[in-house]
């Protein structure tokens, strides 16, 4: 039962190390460069003064986890980029369901680099000055939580490309941005002014990366954020199931 989803995720490694570990380079470069400023800008705003409730360890760490980990805390997946022809309706004539096929095979495309940047990165973090071990074992429970509503999420906003006949592109930014913001990755939601992060905390993005970041670095407790992370993986898992059945009938692709 389970064979045919790893092999499914081995084919999808293979995919993506095909080309060669040059090939990857240029992601690699991308996470480092994104990194280096982040990380930059929060020493810089530790030394000016600016009092926010995380201290300096925890906003590095905070970064530095992300980035290590930037392919989970927002799961993307082909399905948007797919449904402009007909290799999206293929996935209905495999003897899998379509859910499955997108997991394992996302999983798969997330190894090479976990591997090859990942590892590494988390290896070299002490000499960085910089504290990778979690402050509670609740993360990994939180990580398979905030990684299936990903998923959910994934699926909830490819019903939307259907229903707006392939204007997947408008939907991918306008996904990116909404769920970069609102799941607290890129901003600690600890550091929003007015007290913003009291609710926040409680919308259905802000359970996904932020909130097991929150709980990696000791921002949060597990009291808080797995309650809601459960919560929120009911209702949107519910939601993206029932919306997919309604919308598959309605997919339209070029040549079919």
């Amino acid at each position: 039962m389970v064979r045919k989803y790893m092999i499914t995720a081995r084919m999808a490694v293979q995919g993506k190390t095909g080309g060669g570990i040059l090939y990857m380079l240029p992601d690699i470069v991308m996470k480092v460069v994104y990194l280096v400023p982040v990380m930059f800008i929060w020493r810089t705003l530790a030394e000016s003064g600016y009092e926010v409730e995380m201290s300096v360890a925890q906003l590095l760490s905070y970064t530095y986890v992300n980035a290590l980990l930037t392919d989970m805390m927002i799961v993307n997946t082909y399905l948007s980029a797919w449904n402009y022809d007909t290799r999206s309706m293929e996935m209905f004539t495999r003897p899998m369901p379509v859910f499955g096929q997108v997991i394992s095979r996302t999983v798969g495309e997330w190894v090479p680099m976990l591997c090859l940047f990942s590892l590494p990165m988390f290896l070299a973090a002490p000499l960085l000055g910089i504290r990778v071990l979690p402050e509670t074992l609740w993360v990994i429970p939180s990580l398979a939580l905030s990684v299936s509503l990903g998923f959910a999420f994934e699926f909830l906003f490819y019903c939307v490309t259907i229903r707006l006949r392939n204007i997947s592109w408008l939907t991918y930014v306008i996904r990116s941005a909404v769920v970069s913001f609102f799941s607290g990755t890129v901003i600690p939601f600890k550091i929003l002014p007015f007290g913003m992060d009291r609710w926040m905390n409680y919308q259905p993005f802000g359970s996904m990366g932020g909130a097991f970041l929150s709980l990696y670095v000791g921002s949060a407790e597990a009291m808080e954020v797995i309650p809601a992370q459960l919560f929120w993986n009911v209702v949107i898992w519910i939601a993206a199931a029932v919306w997919f059945r309604r919308s598959r009938e309605r997919m339209v692709s070029f040549g079919g």
